[in-house]
This record gives structure tokens, sequence and C-alpha cells, in this order.
């Protein structure tokens, strides 16, 4: 069990994969991806509710912490890439008529 704990959010995200590999081979039904992808959430939210010095926890926050990050740098980047894909659209759509 140790090994889980201490991979943490890659650990989460990993056995979801995993899960939906198997019902993606298996022909399972779409809404198995939907229950997933809320069990790997709930893993995640619940990981914060054991002791503050429990390795999945730390390990979880730690991967949490990364991904607020890259939120935080890609939001700009990507609202500027909608911003200039919106404005080429328009562009082409008054040099077509």
């Amino acid at each position: 069990m140790s090994i889980v704990y201490s991979g943490g959010l890659w650990t989460v995200f990993l056995l979801a994969a995993v899960s939906c590999g198997y019902v993606w081979a298996l022909n399972g039904p779409r809404r198995m991806y939907k229950i997933i992808g809320f069990v790997a959430a709930l893993v995640i939210v619940a990981s914060q509710f054991l002791p503050e010095a429990h390795v999945f926890r730390v390990r979880v926050t730690e991967g949490l912490h990364w991904w607020l990050w890259a939120i935080i740098i890609g939001a700009p980047v990507l609202a500027y890439a909608l911003l200039v894909r919106r404005i080429k659209r328009k562009v082409d759509a008054k040099h077509e008529s």
C-alpha cells in the first residue's frame, strides 16, 4: 500500500486511466467514464480528510498545487489563443462575402 500512497495524484489518474481503458476494451457503457471520473474526484476530495501527516494526503496536495500553477499560467495563454481564433474567423467571414 505504501507504493499507492506515495504516488498521490498521479496514482489516482493512473488508476482512472486504466479503468477507462478496461471500459473501452470491454465496450462498456459511456456513462462508466463519467462514473470513473466522479469516483476519482471523490477520492481526491476524500484524501484531504486524512490526517495531515498522511503520505497520500501530502502527495495529493502537492499534485494539486502543481495543477493550480499550471492552470494559472495556462489560462491567459488559452484565452489569448481563443481571442485570436475568434478574430481570425471574423476576418475570414468578411473576406468570403
